[in-house]
Order: C-alpha cells, then sequence, then structure tokens
C-alpha cells in the first residue's frame, strides 16, 4: 500500500488547520485577553481596529518572539505585549505561529501539486 504525495501533502494541510483552528481560538481567548486586561490597567487601549475577531493575533504573536515587532506602527505599538507575556502565552504564541505557517505551506504545497 503506498500513499502518493498528494495525498499526504492533503492530509498534512487538514491536521494543520484543525490544529491552527485551535490555537488560534485558544491564543485568543487565553492570552491576548489577558494581555489586553493588563494593558488597560495601564491605561493603553488594545488595538481599535480589532473588534474581536481575532485579527491581532499574529501580530501579538510577533510581538512575544520577534523585537523587530515591537517597534511602535501606525495599525499596532507592540511593545508591551512582550512585557505583559506569562509562560503560558509564549507557548500558546509559538503554537500559533508554528501552526500557521504549517498551515500555509501545506495549502501553497496542495495548490503546487494541484496544477501538475
Amino acid at each position: 500500500m503506498t500513499i502518493s504525495l498528494e495525498k499526504l501533502v492533503l492530509a498534512n494541510m487538514f491536521v494543520f488547520m484543525a490544529l491552527a483552528f485551535l490555537f488560534v481560538v485558544l491564543f485568543t481567548r487565553i492570552s491576548i485577553k489577558y494581555i489586553n486586561k493588563q494593558m488597560l490597567n495601564d491605561s493603553v487601549t488594545p488595538p481599535l481596529w480589532d473588534k474581536g475577531i481575532g485579527a491581532s493575533a499574529p501580530f501579538y504573536a510577533m510581538a512575544i518572539f520577534f523585537k523587530r515587532s515591537r517597534l511602535p506602527t501606525p495599525i499596532f505599538d507592540g511593545r508591551l505585549i512582550a512585557k505583559y507575556a506569562r509562560s503560558v502565552d509564549k507557548v500558546l504564541a509559538f503554537l500559533h505561529l508554528f501552526t500557521m505557517t504549517g498551515f500555509t505551506i501545506s495549502v501553497f504545497t496542495a495548490m503546487y501539486l494541484d496544477r501538475l
């Protein structure tokens, strides 16, 4: 019994998709909620453009891991994100970034193999 590369990539894509959805929800509900609460205690408002749909999750995750993402920009100021991140937030941010990257790579790989 052999498994074709296309089926393996498709299975990989669905696994990463399920994990990405799970970690997006966990990261948003646990980490972002906590960080936003801590920021409000310091009289800093969270991003106003994110109306609860979780669009700020990648910005928060990248601000936890990459110093360059902590620089203030017109749409996001990540300076306080790393200050308030707990160890559980760092783990959830890593899992969020890892699964989203894996999902994106597997989607593009499936698209490439579909064209062949």
